[in-house]
């Protein structure tokens, strides 16, 4: 577990299944055609997001869910983060209080392009 200037991080959830999301099955879906984005090199691991979010959609998940990945890209991002942002898209509205809610602006509400 990694230190802040304010002692240990928090707890990081491990119990969460990852699927990529299509970027098709996304613009067929009712909801606007839309997606909330991260720039991780701004995020702070507050977990203001998902803490504001109504759904409880938003989770900072333990790398350790994607070490095993077969990507390569996915096992470098493993070996180099703190945390995994992700937001669970079956449930996420795109109401983007999250995104009003980041203190640094590492959340962005940006198109689906696919």
């Amino acid at each position: 577990m990694g230190k802040t200037d304010r002692g240990e991080h928090p707890l990081i959830f491990d119990d969460y299944t990852v699927q990529q999301v299509d970027a098709q099955w996304l613009q067929e879906r009712v909801k606007p055609k839309r997606h909330i984005g991260l720039t991780p090199e701004l995020c702070i691991l507050c977990r203001a997001c998902e803490d504001v979010c109504p759904w409880e959609c938003i989770y900072m998940m333990s790398p350790d869910i994607i070490r095993d990945a077969d990507s390569a890209s996915l096992k470098t991002l493993a070996s180099q983060s703190h945390a995994v942002f992700i937001i669970d898209d079956t449930e996420c509205t795109r109401c983007a209080i999250c995104v009003e809610r980041c203190p640094t602006d590492a959340l962005w509400l940006g198109r689906v392009d696919g």
